[in-house]
């Protein structure tokens, strides 16, 4: 059976954009690009300023950060997502000595070496490099 459906969008409503973009881009190391557009739609959802990058090679999907827009938008606690990335001690060094909290040391999965640690958000952020 051939599945169609699959994840095209993810995004975290946050408490602080800058908090979770330096997480984001400066730690785990995604090219998160600060936009602002479709403000004036007033949708609780979407548009005004965030933070987001699409991977276009292969499969497409999009990852965003929006500020928390209270009531329809609270923030993002206790979601778990991962990155699979090529250098898998650069990452985790930097974000150990950012004083980040690790949930997971590092150890071998059937997937990949993979690290768990808490975004400022405490979402659940995994990285997993191939061995």
């Amino acid at each position: 059976m051939s599945v169609t459906t699959r994840l095209t969008f993810v995004a975290l409503s946050v408490t602080d954009l800058q908090a979770s973009l330096y997480f984001y881009r400066n730690l785990i190391g995604l090219p998160l690009n600060l936009e602002s557009h479709d403000a004036e739609m007033n949708d609780p959802w979407y548009g005004g300023p965030h933070a987001a990058y699409s991977w276009t090679d292969g499969a497409f999907i999009h990852f965003a950060l929006y500020p928390q827009r209270l009531p329809e938008r609270p923030a993002t606690t206790a979601a778990q997502i991962g990155f699979h990335l090529q250098d898998f001690e650069l990452i985790h060094n930097r974000v150990v000595e950012a004083g980040i909290k690790i949930l997971q040391e590092p150890r071998l999965e059937p997937w990949g070496r993979t690290a768990r640690y808490l975004d400022p958000d405490k979402n659940i952020v995994s990285i997993t490099a191939s061995t």
